[in-house]
């Protein structure tokens, strides 16, 4: 992306009026990291209200990444499938990775972790709490369903079977409550504690992600614009370009995608935490039900 680009996406930003979140992914971001640095220095050098956050594959954290991180408050994501084997087996350079892992530790810098929940990880959950918990900088990590996009399309076997989800998801929850009494500082789990938000009666209606609501543009290099990172490069999914957005076709995009499941005897009915709405539209032939097992056991199990 080009630094006029991202500028003008800033702009459009700020000219709101109202705080929000930038979020600096890929492909990687690290790679981009003159770019990365511009983007800090201008959101704060104008003081305007914004989070910002970069999501990264691990792989090229070093001191330089560290610091400009650290100067423009800029909060780490990182994308791990797993302990090192089974990060090896699906992303590879699973060397690098953890290498990073402990350089942002060592600098105290938090982190949360983002996974991809497939056949080949969904057995093993209890090995990636176990393995993220050995990182005290590690604040917590949540579990994403695979999108039927990219290497998914060919791959069929990657989507998880339902009850192996299930297992899985029963043996991650005790592993986090023994977590919780043996390390210092709790490993959040986000499914876990959306599941706990919804069952407690808290009134008002949460959407899962500002995109639900027609909150979200994600900008492609280009310039094109779309209604989340999901989305990017989707023809089907363009909303105008960052110069001239369709607001309307952006606010109603993802009005009629609904989450499948068999609500009727769930006891979240009624007040499910949902799903990200661009996973649900590409899975739809799939019929996909990965977070509905997450969900469901969690509120079984607690």
């Amino acid at each position: 992306m080009s630094v006029e680009v991202a500028f003008a996406a800033l702009d459009l930003a700020m000219r709101g009026g109202k705080p929000f979140h930038v979020q600096l992914a890929g492909g990687e971001p690290a790679l981009a990291i003159d770019l990365v640095e511009r983007i800090g220095e201008r959101l704060r050098e104008t003081c305007a209200p914004a989070t910002i956050a970069l999501q990264t594959n691990g792989t090229l954290i070093d001191s330089i990444l560290i610091e400009i991180c650290r100067r423009y408050r800029i909060d780490i994501g990182v994308s791990i499938d797993g302990p090192p084997r089974v990060q090896e087996r699906l992303r590879g350079q699973s060397a690098a990775i953890f290498r990073g892992l402990a350089l942002l530790a060592e600098a105290e810098i938090p982190v949360r972790v983002t996974a991809v929940l497939t056949r080949v990880n969904s057995s093993h959950l209890v090995q990636l709490a176990l393995t993220l918990a050995a990182y005290g900088n590690i604040a917590g990590f949540g579990l994403d369903a695979l999108v039927d996009k990219g290497r998914a399309v060919h791959d069929k076997s990657l989507f998880p079977d339902e009850n192996q989800v299930i297992h899985g998801i029963r043996d991650l929850m005790e592993t986090l409550s023994f977590l919780g009494k043996n390390r210092q500082t709790g490993l959040h789990w986000r499914e876990l504690d959306a599941v706990r938000t919804a069952l407690s009666g808290t009134p008002g209606k949460r959407d899962y992600c500002y995109a639900c609501c027609g909150e979200s543009l994600a900008v492609h290099p280009s310039g094109a614009a779309y209604p989340c990172a999901q989305t990017i490069g989707d023809p089907s999914a363009a909303v105008g370009t960052v110069s001239r957005v369709d607001w309307e076709r952006l606010r109603g995009f993802y009005d009629n995608v609904r989450m499948n499941g068999d609500c009727a005897d769930c006891l979240l009915s009624g007040c499910c935490p949902g799903d990200c709405p661009s996973r649900l539209r590409y899975n739809a032939l799939r019929k996909e039900t990965t977070m509905c097992a997450v969900y469901r056991t969690i509120a079984e199990t607690i």
